[in-house]
């Protein structure tokens, strides 16, 4: 009888114990739960940085919740902090099995990138989305847009491309240009230098020419003296 009994305690404990641990996890997911309900009434009333608060204090009790995730990535994208949002919903692309949530989370995703300026990843999202749900009309659209954006963006950087050779060309041509000058200005310089040296050289040489024959006059001019004094001819002498 006394075996029975501890026996039956024994029961009664492990029992009480299973109830006391599952009833904790109970309240646990409750509270989590409740934190995720929170954070839907401030998002419905555009508090989203409220609303992220009360996700993420969700996560902290269930971190691997797939709902608080999701509506902590779309509050994230309301704020405009498209990185983190993108990174988050990104990660849920493989946890999500039902195909009507899964169409959503890409088509939020292809939202996210078309937010962020990431044009060809906001392309494939939105034509993964509807790959699942072929219906979509919004996500059709998205889609016409993004494509249309991912266009001119090409284009933009194509025709900036375009500018930046043909400044390199000009600079190019510019640099060449000033180049010649520098050379013509030097070669201008030397043949300047070049004229001085000649005239200086005629200069001289056109002194000592009329030295020369200054001195063939003087000495023609010592001749005829000479003549005429042996004749007892009498000449006046001018300055010349």
């Amino acid at each position: 009888m006394i075996k029975v009994m501890k026996t039956y305690k024994t029961i009664l404990t492990s029992m009480l114990f299973i109830l006391l641990l599952l009833n904790h996890f109970s309240v646990f997911s409750q509270s989590a739960s409740q934190k995720i309900r929170k954070g839907n009434e401030l998002y419905k009333q555009e508090k989203f940085d409220e609303a992220e608060i009360q996700y993420r204090k969700s996560l902290e009790k269930k971190p691997d919740n797939i709902t608080g995730q999701y509506n902590l990535a779309n509050a994230l994208y309301r704020q405009g902090k498209y990185d983190e949002a993108g990174a988050i919903l990104d990660s849920l692309t493989n946890k999500i099995s039902s195909p009507a949530q899964k169409a959503q989370l890409y088509h939020n995703l292809g939202n996210n990138f078309l937010k962020n300026k990431d044009f060809e990843n906001s392309v494939n999202a939105y034509k993964n989305a509807l790959k699942i749900n072929p219906n979509d009309e919004d996500t059709r659209y998205n889609l016409s847009y993004a494509m249309e954006m991912l266009k001119q963006n090409k284009q933009q950087q194509q025709q900036q491309q375009q500018n930046q050779d043909k400044n390199k060309e000009k600079n190019k041509e510019n640099k060449e240009e000033q180049k010649e000058k520098n050379e013509n200005k030097e070669e201008s310089k030397e043949q300047k230098g070049q004229q001085e040296q000649q005239r200086d050289k005629l200069s001289r040489e056109d002194a000592e020419r009329m030295l020369d024959a200054l001195n063939q006059e003087e000495k023609e001019l010592h001749k005829e003296k000479a003549k005429q004094r042996k004749s007892g001819t009498v000449v006046i002498e001018k300055d010349w």
